[in-house]
C-alpha cells in the first residue's frame, strides 16, 4: 500500500479540478479516513467539512499541518470544493496537500474504547510499512537514520509531538480568522 497524496489549488492555474483529483486519488478509500493536511497558503484557513479543521498560514510550520479524520467521500468532495474556491479566489496554485495518514480501521478504536482508552489511542504507525513511516517522519520534520529499522521508525513517529493529532480538538478555538469556507476572498 502506498500513501495516497493530492495537491489542491486553483484549477485555472493548475488545469486540474480539485474534486476530480480527490475522486481519482481516493477512489477506493475506506471511510472514515485519516489524513494529513498541509496548508501552503499565506493565510489561516478553516474548513468545517473536516470537523472544524483550522490551519495556520504556511509560515507557521507547527500549526500549518494537521491530522484529521474525514468521515465520508461526500465530505471529502465538499472539502475539495471549499479548497478549490479559496484557491481560485486568491490565485493560489498550491493551496493544500492532503495525504493518507493511516488506513482506517474500526478494530483498534472499539478495543481501546472497551479498555477505557480513547479513539486517539491507536498508534499513528499502525498498519504502515517502513517507507510510509519514513515519509510521515519527513513531513513532520523528524530526522532519522537512513538504516533505521521499522520498529525504530514507528517508535519515533508514535512519540512525535501531538500537535498534529490534537489539532482537531484545538481547531474550534482558532479565533476569528476567516469564516465559512476559510474566509474566502478576504485579504489577510
Amino acid at each position: 500500500m502506498t500513501i495516497r497524496k493530492v495537491q489542491l489549488g486553483a484549477p485555472s492555474l493548475t488545469g486540474k479540478d480539485c474534486n476530480d483529483l480527490v475522486a481519482e486519488t481516493f477512489a477506493d478509500a475506506k471511510y472514515p479516513l485519516n489524513v494529513l493536511v498541509q496548508n501552503h497558503m499565506p493565510r489561516d484557513v478553516v474548513f468545517p467539512e473536516a470537523k472544524g479543521l483550522f490551519l495556520r498560514h504556511v509560515a507557521n510550520p507547527k500549526e500549518s499541518k494537521a491530522s484529521v479524520v474525514i468521515d465520508s467521500h461526500d465530505l471529502f468532495q465538499r472539502l475539495a470544493s471549499s479548497i478549490e474556491q479559496v484557491a481560485e479566489l486568491n490565485g493560489y496554485e498550491l493551496a493544500l496537500t492532503i495525504s493518507e495518514a493511516v488506513a482506517a480501521s474500526s478494530g483498534p478504536t472499539k478495543t481501546d474504547a472497551a479498555t477505557g482508552g480513547t479513539e486517539g489511542a491507536a498508534k499513528l504507525s499502525d498498519g504502515l510499512n517502513a517507507e510510509q513511516i519514513k515519509e510521515l517522519l519527513k513531513e513532520k520534520g523528524i530526522k532519522f537514520a537512513s538504516n533505521a529499522k521499522k520498529d525504530e521508525l514507528a517508535a519515533l513517529l508514535d512519540a512525535a509531538p501531538a500537535e498534529t493529532e490534537n489539532t482537531t480538538g484545538t481547531a474550534n478555538t482558532g479565533g476569528t480568522e476567516g469564516t465559512g469556507a476559510a474566509g474566502a476572498g478576504e485579504n489577510a
